[in-house]
C-alpha cells in the first residue's frame, strides 16, 4: 500500500483556504523567464503570468486572444491588439512591446529548448500604429499564428535590458496574464494574485500558490491531508482509490503530449553507446536505420500501457495525435516482434549487441522513470545491455538540451492543432536562421522528409496539408524511425470534491481552470 494512503482517514476541508488555490505540481519550471525555454512545465507557469499574441481553442487551434489576427496577402499577417490589454504595471500593451518581445526570444543566453520558431519564419516586422504590427513571412506560411501562440508579451523597457537572472528575481516578471508575481522561491513555492484588471475572464480565486511535489505519493498526500486543492499527474494506478473517496474528485482529458525516445544520430562515437564490455565502438550503431528499426520492434507499447501506464495512455507510432492535421491512421505503434529486432540487429553488424543507456528525468511525465525502466527491460530481451539513468528534469533538459544522451526518454506537447508545427521542431533538420529543428536533439536529418515539410508549410488548403504532413511522417516514422514514439498519456488531475477544474487536452496545470463548485 503507498504510503498517502496512510492519511486516508483525515478529511479533507470543505471551504477553500482563505481564497487561495493551492496546488501542487509535478514539476516545477526552470525560470520566470517566459523566453527561456520552449518546455512544458515552463510554458504551464507562463499561461499564469503572460499572455501569447494569439490564444487557443479547446482544440488547440489559433483564436483571437491578446491580438485578432488576420492574413491580409499571401505573405503578410496582420495583429491588431485588443484597446484593453494591460500590463500588471497598468501600461497598456503595444505593438511596439510585441515587436520587442518578438525579436527578444530566439537570443536568451543558455536556453535549453530556444525560441527560434516564430523569428525563423519572420522576414520583417512593421509597427503600424500604437495596436497594430505588420508580419512578412517567407512566403505562404499558415505557421505564423501557430508559433504566435507561444509568443509571449513583455513591456519593451523589459525586454530591451531585462536578463533571465532579473526576472528570476521577480523584478521584471510583467505580463498581462490573469494572475500577477507576487513571489518566487524555487524549490519551494511560486506565489500568485489574482489580475483584477485582466481583459479576459478573471480567477475565481484572490490568491494562487503553485508548490512544486514531485514525488507521486506526497503530492497525494497534500491533497488528502487538506493541503492542496489541486494535484496533477496522478499516476493512472491511483485513479480508482480516489474515485472511491467521496472528497475528492478526479478530472481527466485525452493528452496533447506524445512521449518518445529520442535518439543520437549526429556523434561518432555516441557518449553512452559501447560495446558489451565498455570498449568504445568505432561507428554510431544509433546512424543505422535497421538499429533504430529494431529498438522500437524490441518495445513492448501494448504492455507498457497496460501496465506501467495502467491503461491510461494509448500507444502511438507517430509524432502527431489523433485529430491534429497530420495524423495518419494508417502509421500504427509497431508491433512487438523480438525475434524481428534479433534478426535487424544481426543484419546491422552487431549480432551480440552493445551496450546502451537510457536517460529519463524522473519528475516530469506520468510514470516517466518507470516506462524508462520497462523499456530497458525489453531492451535486455532483444540482446543488448540496456541500462537506465533517471534524474530531476531541471538536470534533464540541461543535459538534453546539450545533446549529451544517446537515448533519451522525453515528450513533446503539441500547442496547437496542426502536426507541423511540432514535426518542424523536433524531425526538421536543424536550421536556427530559419526557425527548425529547435527540438531535434538527436539531429536526425532527411532531405525528403525536410522538402515535404518545406512543401506543406507554404500549403494554404488544409487538405492538401494534411497529407503532405502525413507523407512527411511516413519518411520519418514509417521509413527512417526518426524517433521511437511511445505512447499519448491521458492528463489526470486530482482536486476537492467542492471545486471543479477543466481538464482540457492541454496538458497545463493552470490555477484560473480551478472554480468553487456551485
Amino acid at each position: 500500500m503507498r504510503g498517502w494512503m496512510m492519511v486516508a482517514a483525515v478529511l479533507l476541508p470543505v471551504v477553500a483556504a482563505a481564497q487561495e488555490a493551492r496546488v501542487a505540481i509535478q514539476t516545477e519550471t526552470s525560470s520566470l523567464d517566459p523566453h527561456f525555454a520552449l518546455v512544458g512545465a515552463n510554458q504551464a507557469v507562463m499561461r499564469h503570468l503572460f499572455d501569447p499574441l494569439v490564444a487557443s481553442d479547446r482544440n488547440l487551434r489559433p483564436v483571437p486572444g491578446l491580438a485578432e489576427f488576420s492574413n491580409p496577402e499571401p505573405d503578410l499577417w496582420e495583429f491588431r491588439l485588443r484597446p484593453d490589454a494591460r500590463f500588471h504595471d497598468g501600461t497598456p500593451v503595444t505593438a511596439e512591446d510585441v515587436r520587442a518581445s518578438i525579436e527578444r526570444m530566439p537570443r536568451v543566453p543558455n536556453s535549453p529548448a530556444p525560441y527560434i520558431r516564430l523569428a525563423g519564419s519572420i522576414v520583417a516586422l512593421e509597427v503600424v500604429d500604437a495596436r497594430t504590427i505588420r508580419i512578412r513571412s517567407r512566403g505562404v506560411d499558415p505557421s505564423v499564428p501557430l508559433n504566435a501562440m507561444t509568443a509571449w508579451i513583455i513591456p519593451a523597457r523589459i525586454a530591451a535590458t531585462a536578463t533571465t537572472a532579473d526576472f528570476n528575481a521577480g523584478r521584471a516578471v510583467v505580463g498581462s496574464g490573469p494572475w500577477r508575481f507576487v513571489e518566487w522561491q524555487p524549490g519551494s513555492a511560486l506565489r500568485l494574485a489574482r489580475n483584477d484588471g485582466y481583459w479576459g475572464a478573471a480567477p475565481a480565486f484572490a490568491r494562487a500558490t503553485l508548490r512544486p511535489v514531485a514525488n507521486d505519493a506526497a503530492r497525494l498526500a497534500a491533497l488528502l491531508a487538506g493541503d492542496a486543492d489541486l494535484v496533477d499527474a496522478v499516476p493512472p494506478g491511483e485513479v480508482a482509490r480516489l474515485r472511491a473517496r467521496p472528497e475528492v474528485t478526479v478530472s481527466s482529458a485525452s493528452s496533447n503530449r506524445m512521449i518518445y525516445i529520442g535518439l543520437d544520430q549526429a556523434n561518432d562515437p555516441s557518449p553512452f553507446v559501447t560495446a558489451r564490455d565498455g570498449r568504445p565502438l568505432a561507428a554510431n550503431p544509433l546512424k543505422d536505420a535497421r538499429v533504430r528499426h529494431a529498438l522500437s520492434l524490441g518495445i513492448n507499447r501494448a504492455a507498457i500501457v497496460d501496465r506501467v501506464m495502467s491503461g491510461a495512455a494509448r500507444a502511438s507510432g507517430q509524432l502527431a495525435i489523433e485529430g491534429q492535421l497530420g495524423f495518419d491512421p494508417d502509421l500504427a505503434a509497431p508491433a512487438y516482434d523480438p525475434a524481428e529486432a534479433r534478426r535487424l540487429l544481426a543484419a546491422a553488424g552487431y549480432g551480440e549487441g552493445f551496450r546502451i543507456t537510457l536517460h529519463s528525468p524522473n519528475n516530469r511525465y506520468v510514470e516517466d522513470d518507470k516506462t524508462a525502466q520497462a523499456v530497458a527491460q525489453f531492451w535486455a530481451r532483444i540482446g543488448l545491455d540496456a541500462r537506465v539513468e533517471v534524474m530531476p528534469s531541471n538536470v534533464f533538459f540541461t543535459r538534453a538540451g546539450r545533446r549529451e544522451f544517446s537515448t533519451f526518454l522525453i515528450g513533446f506537447g503539441h500547442s496547437t492543432g496542426d502536426a507541423w508545427l511540432g514535426m518542424a521542431q523536433v524531425l526538421h533538420s536543424f536550421d536556427a536562421t530559419r526557425g527548425l529543428g529547435g527540438l531535434n536533439r538527436g539531429r536526425y536529418a532527411s532531405p525528403a522528409f525536410d522538402g515535404l515539410m518545406e512543401q506543406a508549410r507554404g500549403a494554404a488548403d488544409p487538405a492538401a496539408r494534411d497529407q503532405l504532413i502525413r507523407q512527411a511522417q511516413r519518411v520519418a516514422m514509417g521509413q527512417d524511425m526518426a524517433v521511437l514514439p511511445l505512447h499519448v498519456p491521458d492528463n489526470i488531475w486530482a482536486h476537492r470534491a467542492s471545486l471543479t477544474y477543466a481538464a482540457m487536452v492541454e496538458e497545463s496545470t493552470l490555477a484560473h481552470h480551478l472554480h468553487p463548485r456551485r
